[in-house]
């Protein structure tokens, strides 16, 4: 579960993390309000949409979504507001119907930070991305920033005033905090950026397990739903969840963040995300068959990969509704399924026994490569 920009900025501010002022939008009229209360002469629209990626680059907050006036604001929200966002298919596009107004700055780029947990590591790792290259991976001991990866961090980023260094690693501790506390899968800051001579932060993200919602009651109202969204309405009414990325990989998974993961290691194999399927720990066969066959019905779909790590939810239980689908598999399609814990020798055999050519594996890096390479070998 992701919550919007405008929500994680509140809850960096009441952690004490520097972020810029700023509120969320529903009408143009409000957006020029709002600047007039802010003050300043620049400002950023921010379109808030619960996309995988941002809704917005770094070359369009510096055009299309700034603005230098109040009344610039209005026109420009004018123009925004009811655009179709980044979807293939117009009949579910994703429209943008709130904005989140904030001062601008110069966008002096210090560093993106992002806190994840690792599923491959079964940990946490901390990673810095600069100008595009990441140039600092580094897998968080015990649970705890201790003196030695401040030194590393430090060190990465040639970090030396004094000052500087005080207001980064300050930055560091409460945001690894927020995530502890949250049982965040994933925290980003993005980017840090310097200003005179201190450090703000312009974006973040805040991603965890929905299944934890329970533990924190106030995030309930933080939830995001995609009114007339069909295929998420489909998903919602059968227990899973459905995130629709653009790309020509369907990934069924359990659970948010081993989603992410799963996604990113696509992406870093060079193949991209169609649609992301989560059946939660506690799916029923009913709720993965109806998974499979909205994966299969986006016209986009080329391949598939099934990510299951069994605890909760036995191995037995996907395969079966890998197996309820069969009919809907269109001749051809890579399937790769990846399978580990509870029953997934079973389910591996009830797989393997089909007349479907699952190719399957107990090993995610695997998996990932496979569904890359068959796709692949079909073009």
């Amino acid at each position: 579960m992701e919550i919007n920009e405008y929500y994680v900025k509140q809850i960096f501010r009441s952690a004490g993390l520097p972020v810029l002022d700023g509120q969320v939008a529903y009408t143009p009229e409000e957006a020029k309000k709002i600047a007039q209360k802010l003050g300043g002469g620049s400002f950023w629209l921010k379109p808030q949409l619960m996309m995988s990626q941002k809704p917005y680059t770094s070359e369009e907050l510096s055009d299309k979504f700034f603005a230098t006036s109040p009344l610039e604001v209005e026109q420009k929200a004018t123009l925004i507001m009811g655009e179709s966002f980044n979807e293939l298919n117009a009949t579910f596009s994703s429209t943008i119907q709130r904005l989140y107004i904030e001062k601008a700055i110069s966008l002096d780029v210090f560093c993106r930070l992002v806190f994840r947990v690792d599923f491959e590591r079964a940990g946490i790792t901390f990673s810095i991305t600069k100008n595009g290259t990441e140039i600092l991976s580094l897998p968080i001991t015990n649970m705890r920033l201790d003196k030695t990866f401040y030194q590393i961090v430090c060190s990465s980023l040639k970090i030396n005033q004094s000052s500087v260094k005080k207001e980064f690693l300050s930055i560091l501790n409460k945001s690894f905090q927020l995530f502890m506390d949250y049982g965040a899968m994933a925290l980003e800051l993005s980017p840090v950026v310097r200003k005179n001579n201190t450090l703000i932060i312009v974006e973040c993200r805040l991603i965890f397990d929905p299944d934890s919602l329970f533990r924190f009651p106030e995030l309930e109202n933080c939830r995001e739903i995609k009114l007339g969204h069909e295929r998420e309405a489909l998903a919602k009414k059968n227990s899973f969840r459905y995130t629709g990325l653009g790309g020509n990989i369907a990934c069924l998974v359990n659970g948010i963040g081993l989603g992410w993961a799963t996604v990113d290691a696509i992406y870093e194999n060079k193949g991209s995300v169609s649609c992301l399927l989560d059946v939660g720990t506690n799916p029923t066969v009913k709720s993965i068959t109806t998974a499979l066959k909205l994966a299969l019905a986006e016209p986009s779909v080329d391949a598939i990969l099934v990510n299951i790590l069994g605890g909760l939810i036995s191995c037995k239980i996907v395969a079966q509704g890998l197996l309820d689908a069969a009919g809907e598999i269109p001749v051809g399609i890579p399937i790769v399924v990846r399978m580990m814990g509870l029953d997934a020798v079973e389910g591996e055999n009830l797989l393997r026994k089909s007349m479907i050519p699952f190719y399957c594996t107990s090993q995610m890096k695997k998996a990932v490569q496979e569904v890359v390479r068959q796709l692949k070998e079909e073009y």
